[in-house]
């Protein structure tokens, strides 16, 4: 095994709501957010990657999130997921949490926006510019060095059919602009509100679960996640190491 040289964090999947004593299936998601931001304050990370679906349509609860995020000892960048409000997000740049492109030693980490086309249904693609910026960037990585994706719907199926229809819609595009940069060694994504993990050829895929209410996983419709093992909130922790590889666990909170 290599060295470990980058530390990161996820937290996804939040749905924080205009007034914050809202609940969204039956949980007031401001305190199970919250819970995980105390929890996390204690890690030793790098960064901290939140990938979409930071609030449900709230312009409000913005502010609360970038003074949560402001508070941490490690910097936090975001991208947006189908629920959020991106000209809202654009307003926060100068706190730096809108960044496309992270360096760390020989790992270089792209956020990508996949909220294009959205049906209204929770689905969302990568705009052209958006595929053209990530092959642009994997043109420019040395053959030495290694890329981790990060977006906010999956891009290949995780067996949970109601899911699987409003992922990400162009998949075939990204995997076209994917498979022929050796470098690309993983993809991080939200949307999904379960712990996943796969692989696809030399890429390992990884999903955390949400701080919001969780999704059972393997379902042919919507089910909330009820066994407490699972239903609480949680994060994911990620280890990236000097020979390509990537290690990650999830961190569950108490339902």
């Amino acid at each position: 095994m290599g060295e470990l040289v980058a530390s990161l964090l996820q937290v996804t999947d939040m749905h924080l709501q205009q007034d914050p004593s809202m609940l969204m299936r039956g949980q007031l998601v401001e305190d199970r957010f919250q819970r995980v931001m105390s929890k996390i304050k204690a890690e030793t990370a790098d960064f901290l990657l939140l990938t979409g679906d930071l609030t449900h349509h709230a312009p409000a609860a913005y502010k609360r999130l970038s003074g949560s995020l402001r508070l941490l000892p490690f910097p936090s960048y975001w991208i947006p997921g189908n629920h959020d409000l991106i000209d809202e997000m654009a307003t926060y740049s100068s706190y730096g949490f809108n960044r496309k492109l992270i360096e760390k030693d020989q790992w270089r980490i792209v956020l990508l926006d996949s909220t294009s086309e959205p049906d209204g249904q929770g689905s969302g693609a990568l705009a052209n510019d958006e595929l053209f910026f990530l092959e642009q960037v994997l043109k420019e990585t040395s053959p030495d060095q290694y890329v981790l994706i990060v977006l906010h719907h999956h891009p290949v199926k995780v067996d949970s059919l109601w899911q699987d229809r409003i992922g990400l819609k162009n998949p075939q595009a990204f995997w076209h602009v994917v498979d022929r940069f050796p470098q690309v060694r993983g993809v991080m994504f939200g949307h999904v509100h379960q712990s996943f993990q796969t692989s696809r050829g030399h890429v390992m895929l990884f999903s955390s679960p949400a701080t919001a209410p969780q999704f059972k996983p393997q379902c042919v419709e919507s089910q909330i996640e009820l066994d407490p093992r699972y239903s609480g909130p949680a994060y994911a922790r990620y280890g990236l190491y000097s020979d390509g590889e990537i290690h990650a666990d999830v961190v569950r909170l108490p339902a």
